[in-house]
């Protein structure tokens, strides 16, 4: 398992690949996660939520989960980790995290360059964790 922060600088990456491999393990901290992932849903708030977020709805609505309420399960999102991405568009890809200190998983979306203002964001999407 490879520990991460979402927060990570992205000076290597090129313009057209994601950050994260789906087939990595990885392990976050939720607590040193907490404040940017805030920051950042805040500013879905003010700015509008980036395009890949229809990316996300697709896959809950595919896979028979709640849109309005996401409730996607740790048993189904288990999975995938480290296997493969939940999803992977043009605008952003969704893999599966593991708390570093829990056996929770996260589901983190990860935004492409076609999202204005919000390229390469990585985005944990089930801040309290999968059920």
């Amino acid at each position: 398992m490879k520990k991460i922060k979402l927060t990570d600088n992205l000076k290597n990456i090129s313009i057209t690949e994601y950050a994260l491999d789906p087939t990595e393990k990885y392990v976050i901290d939720l607590e040193e996660e907490m404040e940017f992932q805030i920051a950042t849903m805040m500013s879905f708030q003010l700015m509008g939520p980036p395009p890949a977020i229809k990316n996300y709805h697709a896959w809950l609505f595919e896979n028979n989960f709640n849109v309005e309420l996401p409730n996607p399960t740790n048993e189904v999102v288990s999975r995938y980790y480290g296997v493969k991405p939940l999803w992977k568009t043009e605008y952003s890809q969704g893999i599966v995290v593991k708390a570093e200190n829990e056996d929770d998983y996260f589901i983190v979306m990860e935004c492409s360059t076609k999202n204005t203002g919000y390229k390469h964001t990585k985005v944990i999407l089930t801040m309290g964790g999968c059920m």
